[in-house]
């Protein structure tokens, strides 16, 4: 609104209300004024000559609308515009939402169908050392009882989907290794080469407490009359059992034995104490030597029992005797409750390691 126009809306105010209410209408003009200035809310601003705006009614020159005089179309136009910008915003934010719950629910069905792919993958793993082990078993010998990770992975994956496949597989094998028991992962020479082997461990009587090889390539010297330097006559050994499975009458007493007959060369375990509750099955064994429980550690730490690696470790002998008393006194060695020696009877696969 120009600034001639601007003067005059005060002025036709004035006349206006001169005219409808006669000898009134300077004291209605200066209520109204008044109420402008006291209301900015309503769009009408009371100014002064300079422009600016006023704060009493002596100053006021003019009157200004803070809303431009519009024609009809421009106002349908401009609230068209509006709406049209709303429904835009409205429809981005309905589409960017649901392509976010597509993205998840994509992902989701891709990892389900990953999922199965390593579990399938698994089973036929499975499938393949299981028919090795048996053949073994038929030809009656156990340098063929195992299959290299390499050859298994080459049966599994066809040269065309082997790229495509990678991820699949590398999760199959962090599957057997960290939850599969019955897989045992181990070094083997083939042909003058070194290969990562697996070998099936085949479930035997008095729930698979037996000694079924050794992991690692230490020496395993139990002649009584190497000296083995131990700074504790007591050890702490892992894995021996897994609280969770467990469910036979008396297994505690099948853990003792497999330990006693381990060591029956040596006659030197003088108490063991089973923790059931111990969910890193632990079992804790004190010597009548240091020697002898050197030992005892080197006889044990490394082998695979019942399905898990068992690891030892050494524990001080105030703690030990402070945890169970009557251990202080004990002096006989230990005998396992029959002579069967159950936890023997599987004959263990010796790899190259174990033999240097």
């Amino acid at each position: 609104m120009e600034e001639k126009e601007q003067r005059k809306l005060g002025k036709n105010l004035l006349k206006e209300l001169q005219h409808r209410n006669g000898l009134g209408a300077e004291r209605l003009y200066n209520c109204c004024v008044d109420l402008i200035i006291a209301n900015p809310r309503w769009n009408l601003r009371a100014l002064i000559e300079d422009g600016s705006e006023a704060h009493n009614i002596s100053q006021v020159v003019y009157l200004e609308s803070a809303v431009a005089s519009m024609g009809l179309l421009c106002r349908l136009q401009r609230s068209f515009s509006r709406v049209l910008w709303s429904l835009f915003i409205l429809l981005a934010g309905v589409g960017s939402l649901c392509m976010v719950l597509l993205m998840l629910w994509w992902r989701i069905q891709a990892k389900e169908q990953e999922e199965k792919a390593v579990y399938a993958m698994v089973e036929q793993i499975i499938d393949m050392l299981k028919e090795q082990h048996e053949f073994a078993q038929n030809e009656d010998t156990t340098e063929q009882s195992g299959l290299a990770v390499q050859h298994v992975r080459d049966q599994l994956l066809p040269p065309a989907r082997r790229k495509a496949m990678q991820k699949i597989w590398h999760k199959a094998v962090k599957f057997i290794e960290a939850n599969e028991s019955r897989v045992r992962l181990e070094t083997q020479v083939i042909e003058g080469e070194e290969f990562a082997v697996w070998r099936w461990i085949q479930a035997v009587p008095n729930g698979g407490k037996v000694w079924q090889g050794q992991a690692f390539g230490e020496h395993n010297d139990n002649n009584p009359s190497t000296a083995i330097y131990s700074p504790t006559p007591c050890l702490k050994i892992r894995n021996m059992f897994d609280k969770e499975v467990e469910s036979e009458e008396g297994w505690e007493e099948s853990v003792k034995d497999a330990l006693l007959e381990k060591c029956q060369d040596i006659k030197s375990l003088v108490h063991i104490y089973v923790d059931t509750k111990s969910k890193e099955g632990c079992v804790y064994v004190k010597c009548n030597s240091k020697e002898a429980a050197g030992k005892v550690r080197l006889a044990l730490h490394g082998w695979w029992f019942d399905g898990r690696l068992v690891t030892v470790k050494h524990l001080k002998v105030e703690h030990y005797h402070n945890r169970w008393p009557e251990a202080k006194f004990a002096w006989r060695p230990l005998q396992p409750s029959t002579n069967q020696m159950r936890s023997l009877a599987q004959p263990y696969y010796r790899s190259s390691l174990e033999m240097t």
